[in-house]
């Protein structure tokens, strides 16, 4: 079966407010001089590295998916698909759901790191771990 790993992170336009007038992204109003969510924007450049890892090494071997913590309508249908597939428990699956950040990652429906990204090396050997026994 193949693993499935899920980036938990917000996208690059940022909602302000409701409204068409609410989103602001990339550079403030277009000067270039300062970036709006700073600390928004490193947490997703800072996956940029874990996701690239996990992309080429393991290429369609391992399910990979980026979600938006907001974007509901992807997310709970997603993470209710893995709870069936990888046989997570109830007690896990609301673990999973009530620990999902901004900053999540997880495997196989379970919480596998929230809060700061996992070192990319240690992953890669937890998802060959999963596809060894899975095989």
């Amino acid at each position: 079966m193949t693993p499935s790993v899920i980036f938990v992170r917000e996208w690059e336009q940022q909602m302000s407010s409701s409204g068409c007038c609410g989103r602001l992204q990339g550079d403030l109003l277009g000067t270039g001089k300062n970036r709006v969510f700073v600390e928004r924007r490193r947490i997703m450049e800072a996956m940029g590295p874990l996701y690239q890892t996990i992309k080429t090494r393991f290429g369609p071997k391992v399910d990979v998916t980026v979600i938006d913590p907001r974007n509901l309508v992807s997310l709970i249908p997603r993470l209710i698909g893995d709870f069936f597939r990888y046989r997570v428990s109830p007690s896990q699956a609301f673990a999973t759901l009530s620990g999902v950040s901004t900053q999540t990652v997880i495997v196989n429906g379970r919480i596998y790191a929230r809060g700061a990204w996992p070192n990319p090396n240690v992953l890669v050997a937890d998802l060959m771990r999963l596809s060894r026994r899975s095989a």
